[in-house]
């Protein structure tokens, strides 16, 4: 009786003609080798044709640790696993990221069946994805300005370093926060027994109209205070919204703007009221006159025997002596009234809301008193005194202009006449306390 050799039966022609027609690799090692392989394992891995593959050992399309794993665990434990990701090797060796299923055909010793896609695409864009992030992250980590993202009810989702920086906190601390905490509304109540806010608009920013900027006051950790600059963009997430913050610490610049307001306003030298404000202050004045009644008194004074001072001593002395009669001029008037420096050394004193022009002759009074103590620099001696004139409005001028002219007027009269005394640009105003008619 003969016997002839054991082959192996040849998969079904519907069956390979059904696999073709999947789009990821299939294929089916026996012992190892492959047995089949469809049309696009085939593209996959770069072969000929499928023939080309028959009977190959599939391990040799797998990366070299891949390789030694397949060949030490054995394809039956690795049919224990769901997708593997790994990295395969195309015709030419050109490695390519994929993910690897195995399953044991049932009873079918050693064979498996092998289902493979390549990833390589999606790697990619998982890895630009991640760059991106991570170059995104380094941004938002290096800019100055702080960056927070807040949802439609105000609260804190995420923040950059640089707003935890701003507010002296850690990002993590903050979020969860509601941005309004952080933000001082001028709108706040304040309730006198608890000293706790009643009620905040803040907290409800967000749903204000964005892509404009506004100022507001900051509140960080430590409880103390400061000016900022905040900016919301809307981010439409799903059917909710998000809201990016850009924050700025207006600190220095508000500083600055300070300085420069103050040096365009006040006397370097003195720190009193310049020509600009005093000019400003005196027009504000009136006006409260016109629409309330009263009177105001505009009294210029003029120093007696300062230049010599200059001459003698030098302008070092000559500035201490400025002021030093700064000062003593600020003890004469109240809190309402002004004391300017309208150059070299010419003051102007405002008096605001008198009753009778009594009450300007004992201003001038107490600036003559308090000028006579001589003023020390460096031991000398430096005596000075003042020459006052005092117009009064409505009845010495209806307007700025002429009223300090009426006390320039007047002022003159008194270095014409002996110096350090003061009088009134009316003449038939007498010195005595008298009530205006």
């Amino acid at each position: 009786m003969c016997s002839s050799p054991t082959t192996t039966n040849p998969r079904p022609r519907a069956d390979s003609d059904l696999l073709d027609l999947v789009s990821v690799l299939v294929c089916i090692i026996r012992g190892g080798e492959i047995e089949f392989i469809n049309r696009a394992g085939v593209r996959m891995l770069g072969l000929p044709s499928a023939e080309a593959a028959e009977g190959t050992a599939f391990v040799g399309f797998l990366e070299d640790d891949y390789r030694d794993l397949a060949e030490t665990s054995g394809w039956a434990l690795l049919a224990e696993e769901d997708f593997l990701p790994l990295r395969m090797k195309r015709s030419g060796a050109v490695l390519f990221e994929a993910e690897m299923r195995v399953r044991q055909l049932p009873d079918e010793a050693e064979t498996f069946l092998i289902e493979a896609r390549d990833i390589s695409r999606f790697v990619r864009s998982a890895e630009a994805l991640r760059e991106r992030e991570e170059r995104l992250q380094g941004v938002l980590h290096s800019v100055a300005e702080g960056i927070v993202t807040v949802d439609e009810h105000g609260a804190i989702i995420a923040a950059n370093p640089a707003f935890g920086r701003i507010f002296r906190a850690t990002p993590p601390t903050l979020i969860g926060q509601p941005l309004g905490h952080l933000l001082i509304d001028p709108d706040f109540e304040i309730d006198d027994e608890t000293g706790e806010e009643i009620e905040t608009t803040l907290p409800r920013l967000p749903l204000a109209p964005t892509g404009r900027t506004v100022e507001a006051q900051g509140r960080r950790t430590d409880g103390s205070l400061f000016p900022l600059e905040l900016s919301l963009s809307e981010l439409r997430h799903g059917k909710g919204r998000l809201f990016t913050g850009i924050v700025r610490d207006i600190s220095e610049r508000k500083e600055n703007e300070d300085r420069i307001n103050r040096l365009a306003h006040h006397d370097t030298l003195t720190g009193l009221p310049n020509r600009n404000l005093l000019k400003d202050r005196i027009n504000h004045a009136l006006a409260r006159m016109r629409r309330h009644g009263g009177h105001v008194a505009v009294l210029f004074v003029d120093l007696d025997r300062f230049k010599p001072i200059n001459d003698n001593l030098g302008h070092e002395a000559g500035d201490a002596v400025l002021r030093e009669v700064a000062v003593r001029l600020s003890l004469c008037i109240r809190g309402s009234d002004t004391v300017s420096r309208i150059g070299g050394d010419e003051f102007v004193v405002v008096v605001e809301e008198i009753s009778r022009p009594g009450e300007a002759a004992m201003v001038a009074r107490k600036i003559l008193d308090v000028l006579t103590p001589p003023i020390v620099h460096e031991g000398h001696f430096c005596h000075v005194g003042a020459s006052i004139g005092i117009a009064v409005y409505p009845l010495d001028g209806t307007n700025m202009e002429d009223v300090c002219k009426a006390a320039d007027i007047a002022m003159y009269r008194v270095k014409n006449t002996g110096r350090n005394g003061f009088c009134f640009y009316s003449e038939d105003i007498p010195l005595e306390e008298i009530d205006f008619p």
